[in-house]
């Protein structure tokens, strides 16, 4: 064995540490996700509250990923966005009466951000485990996050909806990304 796959395995080893991590992150996600989808007529601020606690949580658990994954290149990219969602939702969640529009925006750039850092893992990292999981989710939430930024007038039912059904995205792939991290 070289020196180059005694490396991989020892990222391997430490990645598969903090599956347990994307397992949460998913389970919450598929929560959230279905709470959005079944009752989108809730108000605003119950909508942004799940809204922005889930961001938070998101955010967390991206931080916590960089902290555990000490051989990644790219770990302050994933330590970034986390702080980045965490400070996003904290905003969200402090002024629930805020308009839609401002909600739908930050959601929508938390979305894009975190989505093109995503993308650039996957394509830049070829060991990550879920690498292919990773290119998708992150063109999708991308995907996401400009449909909401070309329409940002979108009523809050769609809004609850759309944000449901990217929160569940999100946990499924999240899900079977803690899945193959755990056998890898």
């Amino acid at each position: 064995m070289s020196e180059v796959e005694v490396d991989v395995y020892s990222y391997d080893e430490n990645l598969k540490k903090s599956w347990w991590l994307f397992l949460a992150s998913g389970i919450i996600g598929v929560v959230v996700g279905g709470l959005l989808i079944f009752w989108p007529s809730s108000t605003i601020t119950v909508v942004t509250s799940i809204v922005g606690f889930f961001m938070i949580v998101t955010g967390v658990i991206r931080f916590l990923v960089a902290l555990f994954d000490s051989h990644a290149d790219d770990r302050w990219i994933m330590a970034i966005a986390g702080i980045f969602g965490i400070v996003l939702g904290v905003i969200v969640m402090k002024n629930p009466e805020g308009t839609i529009k401002v909600i739908a925006l930050i959601v929508a750039l938390y979305w894009l951000i975190s989505g093109l850092v995503d993308l650039f893992r996957g394509l830049t990292n070829s060991q990550l485990p879920d690498r292919t999981l990773r290119i998708v989710f992150g063109l999708m939430s991308a995907l996401f996050g400009v449909v909401v930024l070309v329409w940002p007038a979108i009523t809050v039912g769609v809004f609850a909806i759309l944000v449901g059904v990217y929160a569940v995205f999100f946990g499924v792939l999240e899900i079977l990304t803690a899945f193959e991290i755990k056998k890898a």
